[in-house]
């Protein structure tokens, strides 16, 4: 009887609340559409090298950014602004370790904010040209889904599309000059 009690406590919590789905790839890329241009040294020259600190989501607990979706989301936003190298001979490697994603536990609305560590290295000399820690927070509101676990997912989402975002901006603001790579600040 017990056992039956649990089950039935078990299955109607899910109905009612969801199981937590990882953030995904399609809503944390960055698409063509956003308007930054880069330096031409920067064109098809970047690989992704690493990506780490990343979560797999445990359906029955929380949303999180895992590793495989966060790089897919990274690459596909580098290859939609010409960026990701298309060849076997990069110029650059780029490493972004997922510092911290601060989350509510609950909430109306859920307001995810990604720490994300990201280190552009020249692949010939070794040399690090961006070492840049973004911080980007997102919040999903009672609007956006009615659902705490599928406004924790888009928090997370945003988190990282906005995280991304913060990333491309820094690198539209790199000169490449082949003797002297300068971060140029925008007024």
């Amino acid at each position: 009887m017990n056992l039956l009690k649990i089950s039935t406590i078990i299955l109607a919590g899910s109905l009612l609340f969801g199981c937590a789905s990882p953030a995904k790839v399609e809503n944390m890329k960055v698409d063509e559409s956003v308007n930054m241009s880069f330096d031409e040294g920067l064109t098809s020259s970047i690989e992704v090298n690493k990506v780490g600190g990343g979560e797999d989501t445990n359906p029955m607990w929380t949303s999180e950014i895992g590793n495989k979706e966060f790089e897919a989301a990274l690459k596909s936003s580098l290859k939609s602004l010409y960026l990701l190298s298309d060849n076997s001979l990069p110029t650059y490697e780029l490493s972004a370790s997922l510092m911290e994603v601060e989350q509510p536990t609950f909430g109306l609305d859920m307001e995810v904010t990604s720490s994300i560590r990201y280190v552009l290295v020249e692949k010939s000399s070794n040399k690090i040209i961006l070492d840049e820690v973004i911080k980007a927070p997102y919040t999903a509101t009672f609007g956006d889904a009615f659902s705490g676990v599928e406004r924790l997912r888009m928090a997370n989402e945003g988190s990282a599309k906005t995280n991304i975002t913060n990333f491309l901006d820094k690198l539209s603001m790199l000169k490449i000059d082949k003797s002297n790579i300068k971060l140029i600040t925008k007024l």
